[in-house]
């Protein structure tokens, strides 16, 4: 085997993962589902982490018993209606799934049910969640969303010079890998062989051409997964020869270099570098937000506001949909049309329709619907520094710093879109 030719094999794994995967796909199905007025959608999610002392015991299983089985009574349903039948068959199957063989490495759980419309799906994450319950005239999606959006799967080339890994990761689980082994040419001799400035030519020759070759399979493995950013993990000299080596759309996902030795494990790997890629996804955020602003105005391309926001939701205009993670804001809508709009239920209806038709509705749910159905892409903006919103901060949240991307957003209201067209020079979005 020649010099320049150093690869021996590559081997591509697809590990079996006990988490749900091609969750964007879920979430643009439920979105398709249609309204179901009468008898509503049920969302729940669980926070299913074993209790340290008690590895039985989990406060999503305990939530379900203690706060949800009131369900049903705190809506006031009458019994043997469609509302009471569907949710009271909703919760039964809710709880003999939850009987079944859950792997214990799940750790917070997703339901969407309606019996009525014949719905039932489950999300097992592998990351907690906090425990809430919803019913609506459709899923509740924006919870799941986040999670999708705010740590979208990344890649991690960790490599020396005869070894390296591709690992996709997605909420810090490992789910493919593509594995590079080269040869040790040319092998040191300490008498009768090359002089040592040849060794080293002849070294260095294989080290560069196995980099080319990580460099074709690292832009490969972000064009084939998707994934939204990169990190090299290595020793700093080979680190920065991959980082010259890759194509610049690669480059453009780079989301940063650390230091790792050679035997770090898959685990260290994703716990070193999953901090690199939470900022890469910050950094996104606030580069879109940057776009809003930058298109602000008449005829420019964004909507910069809740109205519109819906407006341009409704007429299909909007490309990115960006969110502040603690917007909410009370709305209305007419599924019938179908038409929306944020604020108190009118007393006639703004489309000319059956007033009675209208119904309340959480618009930020409405949004991420909306968003999901036209294949927009979704950013909800991290409004707080150093809080996981996925777990309890007993009210540390409100001392956190809010973040410069957030307080920009603030300035629209917490809501606003990039569009993928304006109706004209004068004006951005449509009048519905």
């Amino acid at each position: 085997m020649s010099a320049i030719e150093p690869v021996e094999q590559i081997q591509h794994h697809v590990f079996a993962s006990p988490f749900s995967t091609d969750l964007p796909a879920l979430l643009r199905r439920l979105a398709e589902l249609p309204a179901s007025i009468e008898a509503p959608y049920l969302t729940l999610s669980l926070d299913w982490r074993a209790h340290g002392t008690r590895p039985a015991m989990r406060s999503g299983r305990f939530y379900l018993d203690q706060d949800v089985a009131d369900l049903i009574q705190q809506l006031d349903l009458s019994a043997h209606t469609p509302p009471y039948e569907s949710l009271s068959a909703d919760l039964e199957r809710v709880r003999g799934f939850l009987d079944g063989d859950i792997d214990p490495a799940v750790k917070g759980i997703f339901i969407f049910a309606c019996s009525a419309n014949s719905v039932f799906e489950t999300v097992l994450l592998g990351n907690p969640v906090e425990n809430n319950v919803e019913t609506g005239p459709t899923p509740a999606l924006l919870s799941l969303a986040r999670i999708v959006e705010d740590e979208p799967p990344y890649l991690v080339a960790l490599f020396d010079q005869k070894h390296a890994q591709i690992m996709l990761v997605d909420h810090a689980a490992e789910l493919q890998q593509v594995e590079i082994e080269a040869h040790d040419y040319p092998r040191h001799q300490s008498q009768g062989g090359w002089s040592q400035r040849r060794y080293q030519m002849r070294a260095d020759e294989r080290i560069d051409a196995f980099i080319r070759t990580l460099a074709q399979e690292t832009q490969k493995a972000l064009t084939e997964t998707g994934a939204a950013s990169l990190v090299l993990a290595g020793n700093e000299q080979l680190t920065t020869s991959l980082r010259d080596e890759l194509h610049p759309s690669v480059q453009e996902r780079l989301a940063g270099t650390i230091r790792l030795g050679n035997y770090v494990s898959d685990s260290d790997a994703i716990k070193e570098t999953l901090p690199l890629a939470q900022q890469a996804e910050r950094e996104r955020e606030f580069s879109v937000v940057q776009r809003i602003e930058n298109g602000a105005g008449p005829g420019g391309g964004s909507a910069t506001d809740i109205e519109e926001t819906l407006t341009a939701l409704q007429a299909g205009q909007v490309m990115i949909l960006a969110m502040n993670d603690d917007f909410t804001s009370c709305g209305w809508a007419d599924f019938s049309l179908p038409v929306f709009g944020s604020g108190e239920i009118p007393a006639e209806h703004p489309a000319g329709g059956d007033v009675n038709a209208l119904v309340p509705v959480a618009i930020e749910e409405q949004l991420v619907r909306l968003a999901l159905q036209q294949d927009a892409e979704i950013e909800i903006i991290r409004t707080r520094t150093g809080v996981d919103w996925r777990e309890s901060t007993n009210g540390s949240a409100s001392d956190a710093a809010r973040t410069e991307a957030a307080t920009r957003l603030d300035a629209f209201g917490g809501v606003g879109a990039i569009l993928r067209f304006a109706l004209s020079d004068t004006r951005s979005a449509a009048d519905l």
